[in-house]
């Protein structure tokens, strides 16, 4: 995807599924909200300076921001937990590239504006408290969960050992192999279980995706061998993947 077609369907995508009470319509500069459920409307601006410095203005509280060279268009009221009585505040960054995209979500205490957390989107947000966010990891859609702790007001990420490799929601991701390469037993060991036929289809099942360093793949071979590859070795090795920019 490239950044202009991401810019004309954040507003779209960002909270998909979501009820209407849990989002604003588009991003904007300025708008009077009820964040902290005490029944009196704040006056919520925001100003963006230069080098991705904002200023956000929420009742008589202010809070300095820095979305590090990021262009800042404006927020979105959300509402990510319906069953309390708070709602949030989500403000849009944006970067060259897809990837450099970020959106930092904010709280209001009645007293201070607090950060929540900072991520790439969120994708699906449905009010329950669960934050599901999506980032394009060159030929798969990774998705990571977040829960809102209100005792700590921050948004946690809740790890995952594998990911699901799915192009989207519910479609595998497959591939022709034009150059064997090996499979193997496990993500830590060297034995090989099955060596991958010139021709033959594979399917990417999950990846174990580390702090640093390669992206492991849980592979599926042609005759149902399940094995572990680098992604560098899958990429180089094979033709179909899904690969975008």
């Amino acid at each position: 995807m490239k950044t202009s077609l991401l810019a004309v369907l954040s507003s779209a995508v960002l909270f998909a599924g979501a009820p209407a009470s849990a989002q604003s319509s588009e991003f904007v500069k300025s708008t009077q909200v009820d964040l902290d459920g005490d029944g009196k409307p704040e006056a919520v601006s925001l100003t963006a300076g230069e080098d991705g410095k904002f200023t956000l203005k929420v009742g008589g509280a202010t809070l300095k921001g820095d979305a590090a060279g990021n262009e800042v268009p404006g927020f979105q009221v959300v509402d990510l937990d319906t069953g309390d009585k708070w709602k949030e505040l989500l403000v849009q960054t944006l970067g060259e590239l897809d990837d450099g995209h970020r959106y930092f979500v904010y709280g209001y205490d009645g007293k201070a504006v607090k950060l929540l957390g900072d991520v790439h989107a969120l994708t699906e947000a449905k009010g329950n408290g669960i934050v599901l966010v999506d980032r394009w990891m060159g030929f798969w859609q990774k998705r990571d969960k977040y829960t809102l702790d209100r005792k700590a007001w921050k948004l946690v990420h809740v790890p995952q050992e594998l990911y699901a490799v799915t192009a989207e929601p519910g479609k595998e991701v497959t591939a022709t192999v034009k150059k064997s390469f090996p499979l193997t037993q496990s993500r830590t060991g060297s034995a090989v279980l099955a060596t991958t036929a010139q021709g033959s289809k594979v399917t990417v099942l999950a990846a174990s995706v580390p702090a640093k360093g390669e992206v492991l793949y849980l592979v599926r071979s042609s005759t149902g061998l399940l094995g572990w590859v680098p992604g560098n070795i899958l990429v180089e090795s094979t033709d179909g993947l899904p690969l975008a920019g």
